[in-house]
C-alpha cells in the first residue's frame, strides 16, 4: 500500500523563468539563512575531472558516451533544495559533442537554468566536464572539482562538494561517489549532500535507465543503479557506519503516464527488490522537471530530474525515505 504522505503531491513540472525562480529563492534564502564551515578537500580518487585537454588521438570509438552527474540535495528541512549539473560527452569520428544542463529544484518548483551544446576536436581525455557559457569551476589538484557554479544577472548559483562519505563502484567503470557539501544561492550558502556520478559507455541503447539517492533517518543512504535498463539494479547503503550492497535488484515501473511531448510512457513509481530479500521499496515523484529532447524520430529522448518520496525495508526495517532520481529514455 502507497503510503499516505505520497498521496498528497502528484508529479509536477515547473515552467517558471528562471529569474523568477532565483529571486524567489534569494527572498526565501534571505530569510532564513544557513551559514557553514569549510567542507574540506573531497578525495581525488579515480572520478573524471574536468578542464582542458592535449588534442591528440583517443583510444576511446566512435560512439562512446561519457555522462557525469554533480546533483546537490537537501531534503533535511521543510523546503527541499536540488541542484543537478548534468555533462554528455559523445565521441563522434574527430569530434567530442558536449552537453551542458543544470535545474534548480525548490520547494516542488523547478528551472533550468543552464542548457549548452557545442563541439571540440577529440582529445587524449574526452571525459573531461568542460564549463560552457554561464557555468564556470574552480579545480584543484588532480582534476578534482572544488566548485561549479553559474553566474549570470541575478542568478549566482554554486555547488561546492566537500569530504566523502561514501564511494561505490559497478562493473562497467562507472563510480558512485557521496559526499557532504554546500550549495550557495543569492549569497547564502545550505549544507547538504552532493552526489557525483560517473558512468562510460556507448551510444545505441533505446532503454530508459536510472540512478537515485533515497536518504532516511540514521542517517540511511540507499543508491540505486540502473544503467543499461534492463530492470536489473545494483545497490549500496550506508546506515551509520555499516556499509551494504545488493548485486541484483529488480527495479519496475508500478504506473506510468503518457508524456505526449516525447510520444512515449513516462513512470509516475518505482519498486524495487533485492535477490535475496532483505531490500525492498517503492517510491514515486513529488516534483519533477520533464523535457522531450529534440530529434528527428517521432519518439523522442526524455530526460527526468525528479524529487522522490516512499519507503524502503531493509532487513525487515520499514524506513520514510526521501532523495533524488535520474531517469532518461533514448
Amino acid at each position: 500500500m502507497r503510503p499516505d504522505f505520497l498521496r498528497e503531491k502528484r508529479t509536477t513540472q515547473s515552467r517558471a523563468p528562471v529569474s523568477t525562480l532565483l529571486a524567489a529563492a534569494f527572498l526565501a534564502g534571505a530569510a532564513c539563512s544557513q551559514g557553514g564551515s569549510d567542507p574540506g578537500n573531497a578525495d581525488a580518487a579515480t572520478v573524471a575531472g574536468s578542464g582542458g585537454g592535449e588534442t591528440a588521438g583517443s583510444e576511446s570509438a566512435s560512439g562512446t558516451v561519457y555522462r557525469r552527474s554533480i546533483v546537490f540535495i537537501d531534503v533535511t528541512n521543510e523546503t527541499t533544495m536540488f541542484v543537478p549539473w548534468d555533462f554528455e560527452n559523445r565521441i563522434e569520428n574527430d569530434t567530442v559533442r558536449h552537453v551542458l544542463q543544470g535545474w534548480l529544484g525548490r520547494g516542488g518548483e523547478w528551472a533550468r537554468f543552464a542548457d549548452e551544446q557545442w563541439g571540440t576536436p577529440l582529445t587524449r581525455t574526452p571525459w573531461r566536464i568542460l564549463p560552457r557559457g554561464a557555468t564556470r569551476m574552480v579545480m584543484g589538484l588532480n582534476d578534482v572539482l572544488r566548485e561549479i557554479y553559474y553566474r549570470e544577472g541575478i542568478a549566482d548559483l554554486s555547488v561546492r562538494p566537500g569530504e566523502v562519505i561514501a564511494e561505490w563502484s559497478g562493473q562497467r567503470g562507472d563510480t558512485y561517489r557521496l559526499l557532504h557539501g554546500f550549495s550557495r544561492l543569492s549569497e547564502v550558502e545550505y549544507p547538504g549532500l552532493v552526489v557525483d556520478v560517473y558512468a562510460p559507455g556507448t551510444d545505441g541503447s533505446d532503454q530508459p535507465s536510472e540512478w537515485m539517492l533515497l536518504i532516511g533517518d540514521g542517517p540511511l543512504y540507499l543508491f540505486l543503479s540502473d544503467l543499461d535498463g534492463r530492470g536489473t539494479a545494483r545497490a549500496w547503503g550506508l546506515d551509520d557506519s555499516e556499509e551494504m550492497s545488493w548485486p541484483t535488484v529488480t527495479l519496475t515501473w508500478g504506473e506510468t503516464r503518457s508524456f505526449e511531448r516525447a510520444r512515449r510512457d513516462i513512470p509516475l513509481l518505482w519498486r524495487f527488490r533485492s535477490g535475496d530479500g532483505e531490500l525492498m521499496g517503492e517510491v514515486e515523484p513529488v516534483s519533477s522537471h520533464l523535457q522531450a529532447i529534440p530529434g528527428e524520430d517521432p519518439i523522442r529522448p526524455v530526460l527526468g530530474v525528479h524529487e522522490v518520496a516512499g519507503q524502503i525495508s531493509v532487513g525487515g526495517t520499514r524506513v520514510a525515505v526521501k532523495g533524488f532520481l535520474r531517469h532518461s529514455q533514448r
